[in-house]
Parts: C-alpha cells; sequence; structure tokens
C-alpha cells in the first residue's frame, strides 16, 4: 500500500516530465520507422572501419570505434547503432531531469530544461547518425551528473566523474577542457580549502587514467605520446576563412597551402583541409616535415600575421548560435545540409563512400517510409532551439548567477559547471578548427539546464535559508514524493552562501 502510495505521488510531481518522455520515445520510434537502417554521412564510414581494424588513429580517438566494435558482437546492422543511440539520448535527458530536481528545480521547470534533448531534430537526426555525438552527450552529462549528485562532492564519485569524463575525451577529443571544468566545480563544491584540494586532485588523477593508457597505446602504434596528431590539420582549417597569403613570409612548400579563392569568396574549411587537391593534397615536403607540421605552421604564421582577422572570425563564429533563427549556412560554411532531417528523404548513398559502409554493415540500403518521412522533415524545419531562444536562456543563466538573492538556496556550483562546460566546448572548435552546426549540441543540452537553475533562483521567495536536497546520508526522492528527509539547517561555510 506505502509502495502504491509513492508511485502516486511520484506521478503527481513527475508527471511533466513522464509525458515528454514517453513522447520523445514514441517520435524516436517513428524515426527508426521513418528511415531504416540509419543514417550514413560524414565521418561515419570511417568510424565503421575501427568495427574491423581498430587501431589509435591519428585522425581522431577510438572510443566511438571501440562502442561500435561492441554492438557488432551482437549483429553488424548500423540499425543496433541507431536503437542503442536513440536509448542513449533518452537517458541523458533523464540524467539532466534527475539531476535537476535532486538541486530543487521544480518539474515544469526541469522538464522545459530537457526539452531539447528530448526532442531537438538535430538531436534525434544524431541519435539515428553513425557518429560519435550522442555517446560523447551521454558520457558528458554522466560525468556531470556524478560530480553533483550531493551538493557536498563525494570521493568515489569524483573519481567515477574524472573516469567518465576521461572516457568522454576517447570518444571525442573535444573533451579534453571538461576535466578543467570539473575542478572548478569542485572548487567551489567543496567546503573547505583541504577538501577543495583532494577532490581536484582526485578528478584530476582519474581523469587521467584511461587518457594515458590510450596515450600508451597511441605511442606503441604510432611512436607518439598523444591522443591524435590532428591538430595541425584543424588549425590550418581555422585560419583558410581569413589567411591573405600576400602579408605571410612562407618556405615554398608552404605556399601551396593558400586558398586558391580571394577573400569573400572562400569554400568552407572542410575542403581546404580535407579534399582541395590543390592545397594539402598538393604538398611537397622536405626531408624531416611532415604534412600536419607544416599546416601548423601555415596556421601559426596566419595567426601573428593576422591576429585581428582570427578573432574576428572566432568572435564571429562563437555568436553564430545565439543570432541564427535558422540552423543554416552563413559566411563560408557549406555542410548545413548534412544536420538537416529533410536531407534523407528518399537519400541514396554514394556509390564510393557510405554505399560500400552500409553493405559491410548489415548490407541494407536506406529507404524512406512516406508520409512518415515526409512529416520529419517537416518537424526538423520546426522542432528545434532557435538562437535568439539560446540567448534567452543565457541571460537567465548568468543572472541567476550574478543577481544576489539573500536567503535563497544555493545552485551556483552546478549552474557554473552548467554554464562553463557548454561555452567552452563550442568555443574551442571555433579557436582551433572551424563552426559546424553539429559541434553545437552540448550548448542545446547543458544550457537549458543551467538557465533552468538560474530561474529557480531568481523566482525563489526570500527568506528560504536552506538547501533543498540533503548533503548527506541517504539520497532524497525526488521533491514531491512521500518520506522526503527533511533538509539539513545552514552551516558556516555552506557553498555559495
Amino acid at each position: 500500500m506505502a509502495r502504491s502510495e509513492q508511485l502516486r505521488g511520484l506521478w503527481r510531481s513527475e508527471r511533466p516530465f513522464v509525458v515528454a518522455f514517453a513522447l520523445a520515445a514514441f517520435v524516436r520510434i517513428l524515426l527508426m520507422v521513418a528511415f531504416p537502417p540509419a543514417f550514413l554521412m560524414s565521418d561515419g564510414p570511417t568510424y565503421l572501419g575501427f568495427v574491423d581494424h581498430l587501431f589509435p588513429s591519428p585522425d581522431r580517438p577510438v572510443g566511438y570505434g571501440v562502442y561500435l566494435r561492441v554492438l557488432s558482437w551482437t549483429t553488424r546492422s548500423v540499425e543496433l547503432v541507431s536503437a542503442t543511440q536513440l536509448v542513449l539520448g533518452l537517458l541523458t535527458g533523464l540524467l539532466g531531469y534527475v539531476l535537476l530536481r535532486r538541486w530543487g528545480v521544480s518539474s515544469w521547470v526541469a522538464t522545459l530544461a530537457t526539452l531539447p534533448v528530448l526532442f531537438d531534430a538535430l538531436q534525434l537526426m544524431l541519435e539515428h547518425s553513425v557518429l560519435s555525438d550522442v555517446l560523447f552527450g551521454f558520457l558528458l552529462m554522466l560525468g556531470v551528473a556524478s560530480l553533483a549528485w550531493w551538493r557536498e562532492p563525494r570521493l568515489w564519485t569524483t573519481a567515477v566523474a574524472g573516469l567518465v569524463l576521461g572516457s568522454a575525451t576517447l570518444v571525442r577529443i573535444i573533451g579534453e577542457p571538461t576535466v578543467a571544468v570539473a575542478v572548478l566545480f569542485l572548487l567551489l563544491a567543496a567546503t573547505t580549502w583541504r577538501a577543495r584540494l583532494t577532490q581536484a586532485l582526485v578528478v584530476v588523477v582519474a581523469f587521467a587514467v584511461p587518457v594515458t593508457a590510450y596515450a600508451a597505446w597511441y605511442h606503441q602504434e604510432n611512436g607518439a605520446f598523444a591522443l591524435t596528431q590532428a591538430s595541425g590539420r584543424a588549425l590550418y582549417m581555422r585560419t583558410t576563412s581569413f589567411v591573405d597569403c600576400s602579408l605571410l613570409t612562407l618556405p615554398s612548400y608552404e605556399q601551396t597551402l593558400c586558398p586558391g579563392e580571394p577573400l569573400g569568396d572562400r569554400f568552407d574549411p572542410t575542403w581546404y583541409g580535407w579534399h582541395d587537391p590543390n592545397t594539402v593534397h598538393n604538398l611537397h615536403l622536405p626531408p624531416g616535415v611532415t604534412a600536419q607540421q607544416a599546416m601548423r605552421d601555415f596556421a601559426r604564421r596566419a595567426i601573428e600575421a593576422q591576429p585581428a582577422d582570427y578573432l574576428r572570425v572566432v568572435a564571429r563564429d562563437a555568436a553564430l548560435p545565439f543570432i541564427a533563427v535558422h540552423r543554416d549556412d552563413r559566411y563560408e560554411y557549406s555542410t548545413a545540409v548534412k544536420w538537416d532531417l529533410s536531407t534523407y528523404v528518399d537519400y541514396r548513398p554514394t556509390p564510393l563512400w557510405t554505399g560500400p559502409a552500409f553493405a559491410a554493415h548489415g548490407g541494407e540500403m536506406p529507404v524512406t517510409r512516406h508520409p512518415l518521412g515526409d512529416w520529419f522533415a517537416t518537424y526538423g524545419r520546426w522542432v528545434y532551439v532557435p538562437g535568439p531562444l539560446l540567448l534567452v536562456l543565457l541571460v537567465v543563466a548568468v543572472a541567476g548567477l550574478v543577481v544576489r538573492r539573500p536567503g535563497t538556496p544555493s545552485a551556483r556550483p552546478l549552474a557554473v559547471l552548467l554554464l562553463v562546460l557548454p561555452l567552452t566546448l563550442v568555443l574551442v572548435p571555433d579557436v582551433s578548427a572551424e563552426f559546424v552546426w553539429r559541434y553545437q549540441l552540448p550548448l542545446f543540452v547543458l544550457l537549458p539546464m543551467s538557465a533552468a537553475l538560474g530561474w529557480t533562483r531568481l523566482r525563489a521567495p526570500r527568506g528560504v535559508g536552506a538547501d533543498p536536497a540533503p548533503t548527506g546520508g541517504e539520497p532524497a526522492t525526488l521533491p514531491g514524493a512521500q518520506n522526503v528527509a527533511p533538509p539539513p539547517p545552514d552551516r558556516p561555510g555552506a557553498p555559495g552562501r
């Protein structure tokens, strides 16, 4: 009887999210029905290549390749990849919701904060694609939840968070800065300097365990202690938007890296970095110089000669997610079509790239089931987080941090984590590579959570002096359920007070 009463209490308090979660699961089932077996483009065939030949690639860490290889023990079909990633997307939303509820956010506000990960068209499109973003996003959320499960961090959860964030970095190299943001959170959340330093040391050591092990494997296979050796190419791609080679003094072998098109008519950076036969593929290197070294050296010269142009391009791209109403192509970029659901209505695989990958991994070629596929094309045009709304969420998140509300519960450590982490993860590609809509996914997933905490703080009545979730003992049930332990009294030196 008590159990049924508890379930009824949970239904009453958590009903908005339960309904949203069920609807999100239904949408994902329809997506699999509309576009079997999965989407395959961009780096997808390269990732699938790790199923049969797993090695530490110089171009990217192969954590996602390990994930694909494990799935292949059940079946080689890419349909299983899609199915598992659709589940990971749902779990990412569930983790985010539970974490917000533990930190005192109301059911309605927490549900609204998880709607992007549950319904955004880009999230759905990537879940149905053989790409590393969804696994990375799930690990990121799992790491955040481990860090912030308790308001006073526990050593074991901090260690788990470090291991998870280190593993996420082996899925996408962009995860490297996450350990610094985790340290920032722990410095804010722990209550004494001894605890802060101990917690920071634990997360750094735990993060280093998988990263160091992978680097040792990479050294054994490639002769360098690293995770990848692609930073030179990435930085070169960043400069193709603005470089004016008339301002540079270049060695003769680097001159071929100058884009042939005039400023204002440049192609997407990916073209110059990977496909243009007249730039990277036309390099003739002297003995002792690698292509990565030549591209890095060219990029360094370009940035040193044109620092203002470099900063302008970085700032331009950093602002784009907040000002673009639609996720379309701007400036010299031309890859937005890849991340649009309508692109895959009646999609046909390419004979030399995606076709052989489909054939080798299940053999089922992509089809579109009408009219469901047409419905998803319309869905993709309307169900997403537009830039101006993202900007509003940013303002709310920042306001919740800077506006003083004496006597209100403090969620600042988590709000800072959920604000700094996505901003860092989307800024790093702008600084070191290029803008791609796919790379903005952490922003759409984590920033609304920070805004939810900010809104809760701004709306909290003055004079509330206790934290809504316990800092020790057994975890409380979700707010609204029965038998929640009373909050502890204020303690001197509690974080954020």
